[in-house]
């Protein structure tokens, strides 16, 4: 299993704890920065770029775009009349219907162009030729429906491509152009484009030379489900992508055809094949569970339907390709996941997201098909989609639904509880792998694979993020986002919208290898924001001592640990604490680091204490503090200076210093005498057994400095009651007996007390008095 590569940089507890620093991470979430944007006059549904050019797939418009989000042409798809869709025949509507973006593809083979899917096209897509190697055109200026119409004015279902329910749409081009397509199927999905074919549920066609339309290889270019489950089952592509010689799909569907509980699954096809021969797919989730329960069921969460995913080249984060163990070239997926609600593929609001290499997934449906028989004919196995012919015709063919769930570990899910994800893209900036996530609230946030927490956390707008994401120039320095929110395109640069954000020095700098942020005059900023006359430092943060928690004095020469509270202690921009950063000196002592909160005084040898001062050096800049000294403990008495054998005698040592330091122990003898109770002048311990009379030593040894009580402790004969006088008595406030005890310090010496016989006496009739 993948582990979590995305952890919080916590400090380690101490004994009585410091109070809680800043937060490392801190953002503060209400701050708004100015970007460009670009208002459409209905709902964005989809978005693509081709040649610097945006293209927006809104509902009745496609719009081209400039990078800096400036309208340069616009196409009108609708409202439409039937007479006026691709798909003139169409029945069930005689009024204007409003045309919505269902797909958006570029192509570059023969031309550059665009396809555009509407739904009041009944799934014919429009191309608009944009560039034919003569001149650049409009989106608007070389349109036609791209269908053959010669078969009675009908386009043909090969030509049929996008459906309302949602359509994945992938454009794989060498040196064709072939378009794969997953078209969900909602049931009771209302229907506002009419009445609406039924299309095939996965499909290959290649468009034909002539530029007017798909054709199919044979009548194997489609899988259907099954009859039975059409209309009746939950399936919904979710996103598609390409890598190496396999096109993917990821999908939310039932879990069986009798469940009412939802996963995800991975599909796999050959990209080569011009029809559908080689088919596998296998349930995918992502889990959450503690870094200490790994290998553990308990407390395990799991996200069970994915929102949107991304994939790209791991690159040269080198510890990315560590975690993942793959190379710069590998391709990687990152999905966001969330956990639904019983009985549904609705999400709720509780996201994680995963990493997958696509090495090891293809490595996952190798190991299962290596469990089958050898493949001499095709082999089916095959739960919900309906293959076209129940022969083979090829060597080789396998169409696969394996039922085994591949799992993997959350990449990161610390601050996305209460939080749905609905869109992730992922880019390499300055070397680092930042991952962008948009949200169901309309926020947008950056955050690094090795960060804690996001470095950036904005609103976008109250509407959800769009899974439709525009990445633009990745490797420039003005790369960008472009996200997508209603009706509105925010552009948002990768390296951030800005540093107002970040409240602390810590969080300024962690985030600065990628956000190019640094610390000047309390607050962070860019190089060009800071005044000329003020330092701007991406190095080093000033540390802060808050409080020199405990203890506050040490026995010279002693051991003792010095828990000092504060922030900005050894972090600079590399993102880890360093020891080699932080000098500490306490009262003129050089306190060697332990933990950023810990150190231990070196006041060995020669060395002579100097006042209270704790000091530390983080790089070039200096926090001091009073809250330290060293002390010389010393015992001055003890009592009593005897006690029985048997122990238990409480013993009071009297000195100064006995609260210095970490650790304190008192021993008699060679044993331990267990303390009671501690201050600076008294010390309180009972006494352990010893086995024969004798005098011991009383040592109380601080952080390994030991001190001597200047008398012994003298174990005697535990003492033996040998009578009790008088007997009896009558009743009286008070009566003294004689004790006469044995193995005292002197044999045979009574022992006088009175007991309140009020507490002994009982009420007697008269007549029943004892004698």
């Amino acid at each position: 299993m993948l582990w979590c590569i995305l952890l919080w940089a916590l400090c380690p507890r101490v004994r009585g704890q410091c109070d809680k620093s800043p937060d490392s991470s801190m953002l503060n979430i209400s701050v708004t920065y100015n970007l460009p944007t670009f208002i459409a006059n209905s709902t964005i549904q989809n978005l693509v770029t081709l040649s610097g050019v945006i293209y927006v797939g809104a509902v009745n418009r496609i719009y081209a775009l400039s990078p800096n989000l400036t309208k340069l042409s616009e196409y009108r798809t609708g409202p439409l009349f039937a007479n006026e869709s691709c798909d003139q025949h169409s029945p069930g509507h005689t009024g204007k219907l409003d045309n919505h973006n269902l797909a958006l593809v570029v192509e570059t083979i023969y031309d550059k162009g665009l396809f555009s899917c509407g739904s009041a096209d009944h799934g014919v897509c429009r191309r608009h030729v944009l560039d034919d190697g003569a001149s650049p055109k409009t989106v608007a200026e070389d349109v036609y429906c791209f269908a053959d119409y010669r078969y009675r004015r009908l386009p043909g279902e090969q030509n049929l491509v996008a459906t309302p329910a949602g359509s994945q749409v992938l454009n794989v081009e060498s040196n064709v152009i072939q378009f794969f397509v997953g078209n969900s199927e909602i049931p009771d999905l209302k229907n506002e484009s009419g009445t609406f074919p039924q299309l095939h549920t996965l499909s290959v066609r290649k468009m034909k030379t002539s530029q007017n339309g798909f054709i199919a290889f044979s009548n194997r270019w489609y899988l259907d489900l099954i009859p039975s489950l059409r209309g009746n089952y939950y399936l919904r592509y979710v996103y598609s992508f390409h890598s190496g010689p396999f096109t993917y799909f990821l999908t939310i569907q039932q879990v069986s055809r009798d469940s009412q509980a939802y996963h995800t699954r991975i599909v796999r096809m050959c990209s080569s094949d011009l029809e559908i021969r080689r088919y596998v797919e296998m349930p995918l989730e992502c889990i959450c569970t503690s870094k200490r329960r790994r290998r553990s069921t308990e407390g395990l969460k799991v996200f069970n339907v994915v929102q949107a995913a991304y994939v790209t080249k791991v690159g040269n984060d080198v510890n990315l390709q560590k975690q993942l163990k793959v190379e710069e070239g590998d391709d990687v997926l990152f999905a966001a996941f969330a956990q639904s609600k019983p009985n549904s593929p609705e999400p709720t609001a509780n996201s994680a997201i995963c990493v997958i290499s696509l090495k090891h997934i293809n490595n996952l449906f190798k190991r299962y098909m290596q469990t089958l028989p050898a493949i001499t004919c095709c082999i089916k196995l095959m739960r919900t989609l309906l293959d076209v012919l129940s022969h083979c015709k090829h060597l080789f063919e396998y169409r696969l639904e394996v039922t085994q769930f591949v799992q993997r570990l959350e990449y990161w899910s610390k601050e996305l509880t209460n939080i749905l994800v609905t869109s992730i893209t992922v880019a390499q900036v300055h070397g680092r792998t930042v991952a962008y996530l948009g949200t169901a609230d309309g926020r947008h946030m950056q955050v690094k694979s090795s960060g804690a927490s996001p470095h950036v956390n904005i609103r976008l707008d109250t509407k959800p993020v769009s899974a439709s994401v525009v990445l633009r120039d990745p490797n420039h320095p003005d790369g960008a986002l472009l996200l997508v929110t209603g009706n509105k395109i925010t552009k948002v640069p990768l390296i951030g919208p800005g540093c107002g954000q970040l409240t602390t020095c810590t969080s300024c700098l962690l985030s600065s290898v990628v956000t190019g942020c640094g610390w000047c005059d309390g607050r962070c900023t860019r190089a060009n924001q800071c005044p000329s006359s003020s330092v701007w430092t991406q190095d080093y943060c000033t540390p802060v001592i808050t409080k020199v928690f405990w203890p506050t004095s040490g026995p010279l020469r002693g051991s003792t640990t010095v828990t000092i509270c504060g922030h900005n202690f050894g972090f600079d921009k590399t993102e880890s604490f360093k020891a080699s950063l932080v000098t500490v000196e306490v009262a003129g002592a050089t306190c060697r680091l332990w933990t950023e909160l810990q150190c231990l005084p070196a006041s060995n040898g020669n060395f002579t204490a100097s006042g209270r001062m704790v000091k530390v050096t983080s790089g070039h800049k200096v926090a001091k503090m009073e809250g330290f000294s060293f002390v010389d403990p010393v015992i001055r008495e003890i009592f009593p200076e005897f006690g029985p054998k048997s122990g238990g005698t409480m013993l009071t040592i009297r000195g100064a210093f006995l609260d210095s330091g970490n650790k304190r122990e008192v021993t008699v003898g060679q044993a331990v005498c267990r303390i009671q109770s501690v201050s600076s002048s008294m010390l309180t311990c009972k006494t352990p057994q010893h086995t024969d009379p004798s005098k011991q030593p009383v040592r109380v040894t601080i952080d390994s400095v030991q001190r001597l009580a200047p008398t012994s402790f003298t174990y005697n004969e535990d003492p033996i009651i040998n009578s009790i006088q008088p007997s009896r008595s009558f009743i009286s406030p008070f009566k003294t007996f004689e004790q006469i005890l044995e193995n005292d310090h002197e044999s045979g010496i009574p022992l006088y007390f009175e007991i309140p016989m009020a507490c002994l006496c009982q009420h007697f009739r008269p007549t029943t008095l004892p004698s």
